[in-house]
């Protein structure tokens, strides 16, 4: 990325320290003076940091120096934390015997009221006294940088979120511009009976492609949802309509299982399916039908996995089936065989000029003049590619003075010139530095999700609140409400775009999407905290990391040979490839390495063929997010009701769980959410 944004959030973790109880802390004991010194350098560089977040541009020296103050940050949050749990314990074994109700709502627990008794163990002092010491380094480092220190009260950003109702349609066709001609001439081609090449020319084959090609950002996937949720369409293919999302790196069996999971979730049941079955099954699921299929979002470049991958498709389809690619690489659709391709054109200056107002504008306001000119000479510069002028809208909608829309205007982003794909990269990382730095963490830790994840709201806002990103500020507040503004905020400048509203365990939940080209930004912005790990293979993983996803594309999930290395994580997430199906992963035996991790949130061992876990687990005293659901969980050791941080307890479909510990009652006291299936 031309411009490095070395690392972010640093701001957020900051002040979360200097009000992490640090007052009744310094009422302990012996280590007064630790804190003390602790709070004082945390106060002292808050002031400057704002400066050093935008030097670090340009400066690798600057990036460095934030990289080392977030690392001491964390691991003095890490002890600080650790050491709280003593006390949060006795708190709650105190609530129990006064059979003090709880909210199942979450509550802010005063970690630390109950401190003033408890002796500190020497090791804690040790390392409070060494992360000081690094701190005092840190702050006398920054000396050299000349940063410009801030007032924070003066400092405020600006709320970036109205009272616009959330969209509840897959594709929102008065939201897509310019794309009418491009619809219609797909559509036409997809509800004849014979196929077409390039050339023009008409074939009688029975599987013809379309591959709709352009730009990252240029609204391929868009334009696909608009030809899929067509009316013509819907009528021309019934109930054989498929969707499949494939990105970057596949496996074959990943996407037949994918196809026959549209078709029928009940056809691909078995927990191994070999090449073979799945084959079998295409073939009768498929054999003699008109089918549509949408691949979205294409990449791979080997020959022979797109041929072995379309070629059920050719030989079982009816005459009249189709299949619609998406990509932005030229390749993808000679390898695939395509039989027309669809070149997406850039946007004229007059549709993203309606886009963008869409976006920037509240519907029926009385538009300023001066900011419709302005908005004219944004546009412009955006070059006619829909996401950018989608994010920078949604990012002018919340500036109302003509000198913070010039500031856009004028910014050095516009200097770039040259590439298109480069600019919109440019233009999504200006739309994350006008975020509210809790946004700005909340976002960024979103990479841990695969690319073309459907993000569950509950889901990510109860991962938000174990990382410790939803403070509350004011009595009566809910960290939940924090979470549905921050996802309301995302979706303004088109960071989140909706992707679903569908039936839950726990009701009627709306599901996101992020562009892969956002993706990238999150997970470039994250690349020194997350780790997304394809298949394990073992690979080195760095020791400062903090968050790791372990997506699985077989039917084993390889937990890392060195994991217990990395003794800082705090995130660990399973995901499968094969999505929601009745599969259950075969786990490998490395879980208890994993479990050694001491400074662990979250962990997600969800859909595993795990009958019981190891009693190590209730030795992760940090722990504030399990998810078992949809696993052969059949008992639970008495040592999970150790876990008083746990906000969520996930155990929803876990059928085959029989027994829980007898203590559970307590234990289930601290909880913001527990789901058990009976």
């Amino acid at each position: 990325m031309a411009e490095e944004i070395v690392v972010g959030g640093v701001e957020e973790i900051v002040k979360r320290l200097i009000s992490l109880g640090i007052d009744e802390i310094g009422l302990l004991r012996g280590v007064e003076e630790e804190v003390e010194k602790l709070q004082t350098i945390f106060t002292d560089i808050q002031y400057v940091l704002q400066d050093a977040e935008k030097k670090q541009v340009g400066d690798e020296r600057v990036g460095r120096w934030l990289r080392k103050l977030k690392e001491a940050a964390y691991d003095a949050e890490d002890i600080l934390n650790e050491f709280a749990f003593d006390g949060l314990r006795r708190q709650l074994l105190a609530k129990t015997k006064t059979k003090t109700k709880t909210k199942t709502k979450t509550k802010v627990l005063n970690f630390f009221s109950c401190f003033a008794s408890l002796p500190l163990k020497s090791t804690t002092a040790h390392s409070i006294q060494n992360i000081t010491k690094r701190l005092k380094d840190i702050d006398e480092e920054k000396v050299s940088f000349r940063f410009i220190p801030f007032n924070t009260a003066e400092n405020v950003v600006p709320n970036v979120v109205d009272a616009d109702r959330e969209t509840t349609s897959l594709v929102n066709e008065s939201d897509v511009f310019g794309r009418e001609t491009d619809k219609v001439k797909i559509v036409d081609m997809l509800i004849s009976d014979l196929g077409s090449c390039s050339s023009g020319a008409t074939t009688t084959t029975t599987l013809s492609i379309v591959t709709i090609l352009g730009l990252g950002g240029l609204g391929k996937t868009t334009l696909a949802q608009l030809v899929f949720n067509d009316a013509t369409v819907k009528k021309h293919f019934g109930s054989m309509m498929i969707w499949v999302c494939v990105s970057e790196d596949f496996a074959v069996t990943t996407i037949w299982f994918k196809i026959l999971k549209e078709i029928d979730s009940s056809s691909a049941q078995s927990e191994s399916s070999s090449k073979q079955e799945l084959h079998k099954k295409l073939e009768k699921e498929l054999s003699g039908k008109k089918f549509l299929v949408v691949l979205d979002d294409c990449w791979h470049k080997d020959l022979h996995k797109w041929e072995e991958l379309i070629l059920p498709l050719k030989v079982y389809g009816a005459a009249g089936s189709k299949v619609v690619v998406t990509t932005r690489e030229e390749n993808v659709a000679s390898y695939i065989g395509s039989s027309y391709t669809h070149d997406l054109e850039l946007l004229s200056d007059d549709q993203c000029l309606r886009l963008f107002e869409s976006k920037a504008f509240v519907e029926g306001e009385t538009k300023n003049s001066n900011l419709v000119k302005i908005g004219e000479e944004i546009v412009k510069k955006c070059r006619g590619v829909p996401l950018a002028v989608k994010v920078l809208g949604g990012l002018m909608r919340s500036k109302r003075t003509e000198q913070e829309w010039l500031v856009i205007r004028d910014g050095e982003i516009w200097e770039l010139g040259g590439d298109v794909q480069k600019q919109v990269i440019e233009i999504l990382k200006l739309s994350y530095n006008n975020l509210p730095p809790k946004v700005r963490q909340c976002f960024s830790y979103c990479s841990i999700f695969p690319k073309d994840y459907e993000i569950r709201k509950n889901e990510v806002i109860r991962l938000w609140m174990a990382q410790g990103f939803l403070q509350i500020s004011k009595e009566g507040e809910l960290m939940e409400d924090i979470g549905e503004e921050f996802i309301r905020i995302l979706c303004r400048i088109s960071f989140f775009q909706f992707a679903d509203e569908r039936e839950t365990d726990e009701g009627t939940e709306s599901f996101y999407k992020m562009h892969d080209l956002v993706h990238d930004v999150a997970q470039h912005l994250s690349r020194f905290e997350c780790k997304d790990l394809v298949d394990s293979k073992d690979e080195k993983i760095n020791e400062n990391i903090r968050h790791i996803s372990l997506i699985s594309n077989n039917q084993t999930l390889e937990i890392p040979n060195g994991i217990n290395k990395v003794k800082k994580l705090r995130s660990f997430y399973s995901f499968s490839s094969y999505g929601d199906s009745y599969d259950r992963l075969k786990v490998t035996t490395r879980l208890p390495k994993l479990l050694q991790l001491r400074f662990l949130r979250v962990l997600n061992l969800s859909r595993l063929s795990l009958k019981e876990l190891p009693s190590s687990i209730g030795g992760l005293k940090l722990l504030k997010y399990l998810d078992l659901s949809w696993s052969n969980i059949e008992r639970l050791p008495s040592t999970i009701c150790n876990l008083y941080n746990l906000q969520t307890f996930n155990l929803s479909n876990c059928q085959k769980l029989f027994e829980l510990p007898k203590s559970v009652v307590t234990f289930t006291r601290a909880k913001t959410f527990l789901c058990i299936p009976f």
